[in-house]
């Protein structure tokens, strides 16, 4: 939905990321890996922000890989580690169900272990990569991940386009989701049922995602006053900025942006 913000502690963590091939482009954010074989270092926590995306994560652990997908509808706060190399494809919203067939509806909570599930949720073709991973390094592993996608997506198109291009929209705080589903042919209430469905969130939490994001960049790429950012990502006041930030990130926006900005300093 949005352009990626590294995380803090990007350096410390050997976190690299790569853009997908275009023909991805619509469901996939980014392909990243972060840690190094047998180097140690002491754990580090990041925020996750909402935006109806999801990760699928590797982690080349011994003698069995970790297998998780995480559902980012809520801010999580993540201890990481890099105790050993982790490979993963960052989704956007609707990816994982036009890409891998899955329906976020499905998932009750956020992470699911899929070390022992491949086969039953269709990702059959997953097992043979992640071997192959463990003889690749992170770009060469990166890209046997895209490879795979590049092929699920040659044999199984992505059927439903107007969900993708609504998501997108929405993203872009272009239109009110139900004018945009109109456009496409949906009624509000055809609207709210695929989207949870098929993107595992509301019409109204895509927004609040999408403005939650924008704010975001501005606190960082700016030296802005929070009025004027509020009125920029669609709030009515900064009141009404502060309230829907802070509900969604844990913290004011004037809390957010000092705390990232001394954290680019420091490093």
């Amino acid at each position: 939905m949005t352009e990626f913000i590294l995380p803090s502690n990007a350096n410390d963590l050997n976190f690299r990321h790569r853009l997908p091939d275009k023909r991805l482009a619509p469901w996939v954010q980014c392909l990243w890996s972060m840690g190094r074989p047998g180097h140690l270092t002491e754990s580090r926590t990041e925020k996750f922000y909402p935006d109806a995306g999801a990760s699928l994560s590797i982690k080349l652990t011994s003698p069995h890989p970790i297998i998780t997908l995480c559902f980012n509808k809520t801010t999580l706060i993540e201890t990481l580690d890099t105790t050993a190399p982790c490979l993963g494809i960052r989704f956007k919203a609707a990816g994982t169900h036009c890409l891998l067939g899955l329906l976020p509806e499905a998932f009750t909570d956020t992470h699911y272990r899929l070390d022992n599930e491949l086969e039953p949720l269709g990702l059959q073709g997953l097992i043979p990569v992640v071997e192959r991973l463990y003889q690749s390094d992170s770009q060469q592993g990166l890209r046997l991940l895209e490879t795979w996608l590049l092929h699920r997506l040659e044999s199984q198109p992505p059927a439903n386009s107007r969900i993708t291009k609504i998501v997108q929209a929405i993203g872009a705080l272009q239109l009110p989701p139900q004018q945009l589903g109109a456009t496409l042919g949906f009624t509000r209430r055809t609207l709210e049922r695929k989207l949870k469905r098929e993107v595992g969130v509301t019409p109204g939490q895509l927004v609040a995602y999408a403005r939650l994001n924008r704010a975001r960049h501005g606190l960082l790429a700016t030296t802005l006053p929070l009025t004027e950012i509020a009125l920029q990502c669609g709030y009515y006041d900064q009141a009404h900025f502060t309230h829907a930030f802070q509900s969604l990130a844990y913290e004011t926006p004037a809390a957010y942006r000092k705390r990232k900005l001394s954290q680019i300093y420091k490093a």
